[in-house]
């Protein structure tokens, strides 16, 4: 009996000395604090994994963009990589996580709360589609994109605070900026394509934002400061829905300026946008002031609300049908020379300036490079025409071409 139990004993005893003389277990060491380059590799909408720990991963182990913006949101300075391909929201936003300072990074819009870069391959290869469920993105921290298009973005009445109701494509309150980016195909109350709301900064370059509807500020609102440089402002449109007692539904079809802080429009195209009650090309109007009846908004200038224009186009705009560029109420327009005002209504007086002058454009189209342009035609005014103008165009053209750079974001080839 005891030849046969100790063998057995022996095999316990052999168990327990290597138990003890094996190294402790360790818990899997928590992912890096720093920042650091996510790819995306899946086009499907999935949640990330866990979102504390960093890392792009969904159940399935891919990397979505969804995850990535939550796991740079773990790890700010992040940058988040998108591959050409069009990557689609799935999933709806949930009514009782809209709201708030702390939105639900797993439903409707992507949240973005810590300083982030994202790179796509190209704004026609990469393209970020919000389907209509909600806008694309919500900026509530310093953040960089370029080369990819944002589209299909809505921001509806359903979430009270303005801020919510604000950018069908980006609702941003930080310093965002935009380079190589189109964003188009959006709609809001606020801001078709972009809403920065108080204390943002918006920088836009080498960029177009077309084809947005709102019921106020179809391209872009500005309730702050920023510049448009290179850029194309086309298309949008701002109809008053009617529904808004003492608001200021209708106006700004391309650019809606309510803020103090200054915006700067440099060699820019504003062309061919849309409203129904005023400023069909840019819109400023700081503090609502051009609710006051007319003619008083449109003969006092005070300094609440500043915009600058150099070396841009704005023409072919409408309001209500009928020509349209510009409107402000106790703001200034200040021109630094070179413009081109298709209907004088920007009241541009500088050197160089061209009030009241069509600039024989074409319509927005691919006309080379990654966005849309709207291209000089032979013989336009806004030829030969600007002065200290950037190295190239919106598309990568060496400027000048000719004895002198083009007025607007698009320089000629001959």
């Amino acid at each position: 009996m005891n030849h046969r139990t100790i063998p057995a004993a022996l095999a316990v005893v052999l168990a327990a000395c290597v138990a003890l003389a094996a190294p402790p277990a360790r818990a899997a060491a928590p992912a890096a604090a720093g920042p650091t380059e996510f790819t995306v590799d899946t086009t499907s909408d999935a949640v990330d994994a866990d979102p504390s720990d960093g890392l792009c991963r969904t159940a399935s182990g891919a990397c979505s963009l969804r995850a990535a913006v939550t796991a740079a949101n773990a790890r700010p300075g992040s940058t988040v990589a998108l591959p050409p391909g069009r990557y689609r929201l799935t999933i709806p936003p949930d009514p009782r996580l809209i709201n708030g300072d702390h939105p639900d990074p797993t439903t409707g819009d992507l949240n973005v709360s810590a300083p982030t870069t994202i790179r796509g391959s190209g704004a026609r290869s990469t393209v970020i589609d919000a389907n209509h469920l909600d806008r694309a993105f919500r900026m509530q921290a310093d953040t960089r994109l370029s080369g990819l298009t944002i589209t299909g973005g809505v921001a509806k009445e359903r979430e009270l605070p303005i801020t919510d109701t604000g950018g069908g494509g980006i609702a941003n309150g930080h310093h965002m900026s935009l380079r190589g980016v189109a964003v188009t195909g959006n709609s809001a109350g606020y801001g078709g394509g972009i809403f920065n709301i108080p204390g943002s900064h918006l920088d836009l370059i080498d960029s177009t934002v077309s084809g947005n509807t709102a019921g106020e500020a179809g391209g872009i609102r500005f309730d702050d400061s920023g510049t448009v440089t290179n850029s194309t402002i086309a298309a949008n449109r701002v109809t008053n829905p009617g529904d808004r007692p003492g608001s200021l539904a209708g106006y700004g079809g391309g650019i809606d300026i309510r803020g103090r802080g200054l915006v700067e429009i440099l060699n820019s195209t504003v062309v061919g946008n849309s409203s129904s009650d005023g400023g069909g090309g840019i819109n400023i109007a700081p503090a609502y002031l051009d609710s006051l009846p007319s003619p008083i908004p449109d003969v006092i200038d005070l300094p609440l609300g500043r915009m600058t224009l150099r070396n841009s186009v704005v023409a072919g705009n409408t309001v209500g049908g009928r020509a349209g560029n510009c409107k402000k109420a106790f703001a200034t327009i200040a021109s630094e020379g070179h413009n081109i005002d298709g209907d004088g209504s920007c009241r541009l007086t500088a050197e160089g300036d061209l009030p009241s002058r069509a600039p024989l454009i074409g319509p927005l189209a691919d006309n080379g490079g990654p966005t849309d342009t709207a291209a000089l035609l032979p013989g336009s005014p806004a030829l030969d025409a600007a002065d200290r103008c950037p190295a190239t165009d919106q598309r990568g053209v060496a400027r000048p071409q000719g004895a002198a750079c083009d007025i607007g974001a698009y320089e000629h080839t001959p």
